[in-house]
């Protein structure tokens, strides 16, 4: 039996004193729009939940955990995905699961601009 949850979350963002005062290190709210995925955050997780190929993954009992994180650059495209987690072949699987998303976001903005951001997917799978 195979179980799995996932949680999704925008990387979190701190303010920074500028050394400028229109510089990109300096956090304003209303300045800044989130990336967005076609159908929202939901579509994208369900989208690599299913590319995950659990047959691939070694060593499966009990519950595994990992973390992904992956940019979005100014075009819409995932790019750096970066995957922890105890297990390296589930780390491996979602890994390719993120890459192998080639539909494009609408790219995170910066008063009107786009521009690259960090998108963090936590991933949870039961084995019995």
């Amino acid at each position: 039996m195979l179980l799995g949850s996932f949680t999704f979350f925008q990387a979190q963002k701190t303010e920074t004193s500028p050394s400028q005062d229109h510089s990109r290190d300096h956090y304003i709210p209303d300045a800044s729009k989130p990336a967005e995925y076609p159908g929202g955050f939901t579509a994208f997780r369900m989208e690599v939940s299913r590319k995950i190929r659990t047959n691939k993954i070694i060593g499966t009992k009990g519950v595994i955990r990992a973390n992904a994180r992956f940019s979005v650059s100014n075009k819409g495209e995932i790019e750096k995905v970066v995957v922890t987690g105890d297990n390296e072949s589930f780390n491996r699987e979602i890994e390719n699961a993120v890459k192998s998303i080639h539909t494009r976001w609408k790219p995170e903005e910066y008063k009107g601009t786009p521009v690259s951001g960090w998108y963090n997917i936590s991933f949870t799978f039961s084995f019995d």
